[in-house]
């Protein structure tokens, strides 16, 4: 391993592998552990980058999503609703409202704008696991009808509960229920963490961090695949590969 004393985000980064306090602390200070190593995203055990890259084009390729932009007159199921909100006939998902916005501290003193206000609160949860001397991450292929590529990188499970109880109509996503409920896994940390404000109206989402314990097995549908925290930092340096969400609740521990 090369000298890294003389490197000062290093050596911070090494002192918090003195006392980690509760099981986030430990997990973050293997994590510190492997980055000092310098892990090259090739030697990971499982699925090598090769391999991840593929699996990522094979899903893009079975993602057939065509998107046109409409207008919203012409939208069966959403409409403008008495209070004067774009929203959907069942009140469920979001709603388009519009605010006048006083401040003495922007760049204008007034203005009017459109945002979007989501209905209940979202949950982002990551599922990890350890595999030897190294930590893994349950990433998902995510499509996304307005993303570039149609399919980012994201966290394990990404949605939100009230859209999916009491819904016959679409399928909960995998994990909906173990996320939601704490269950079947360990708890590692529980965090809300805030919307981008200017284009959502008080929105928070529930981080949610879960352990997967030892020796145990997950059968994993073809949209989720285990990436290790050396391949995980590789794609997080690939433009927009890695999606918002995911970056977010990355975060709290990378």
């Amino acid at each position: 391993m090369s000298d890294l004393t003389g490197d000062p985000e290093m050596g911070r980064l090494l002192s918090e592998l003195a006392a980690p306090p509760d099981l986030f602390g430990t997990i973050r200070a293997n994590l510190i552990r492997e980055q000092a190593c310098g892990l090259f995203p090739d030697e990971e055990d499982g699925n090598s980058l090769r391999d991840i890259v593929q699996w990522l084009d094979d899903e893009r390729a079975s993602n057939h999503i065509r998107a046109e932009r409409q207008g919203l007159s012409s939208l069966s199921e959403w409409g403008m609703d008495g209070e004067g909100f774009f929203s959907h006939k069942e009140k469920k998902f979001f709603q388009v409202v519009g605010l006048k916005v006083t401040s003495p501290y922007r760049e204008v003193g007034t203005w009017s704008q459109p945002i979007l206000d989501n209905a209940g609160t979202g949950l982002v949860g990551l599922l990890i696991r350890r595999a030897g001397d190294r930590t893994y991450f349950l990433m998902q292929a995510k499509p996304d009808v307005g993303n570039r590529n149609v399919v980012q990188l994201g966290p394990t499970v990404q949605f939100n509960p009230g859209n999916y109880i009491d819904n016959k109509k679409i399928r909960k996503p995998f994990l909906f229920d173990d996320f939601l409920h704490d269950r079947g896994f360990v708890p590692v940390m529980t965090s809300r963490q805030s919307e981008e404000g200017g284009r959502f109206y008080k929105e928070e989402q529930v981080h949610k961090i879960l352990l997967l314990q030892g020796g145990r097995d997950l059968a994993l549908p073809s949209s989720h695949r285990w990436l290790s925290s050396g391949q995980v930092r590789f794609f997080l340096h690939l433009g927009d590969v890695v999606n918002s969400s995911a970056r977010s609740i990355l975060a709290c521990l990378l």
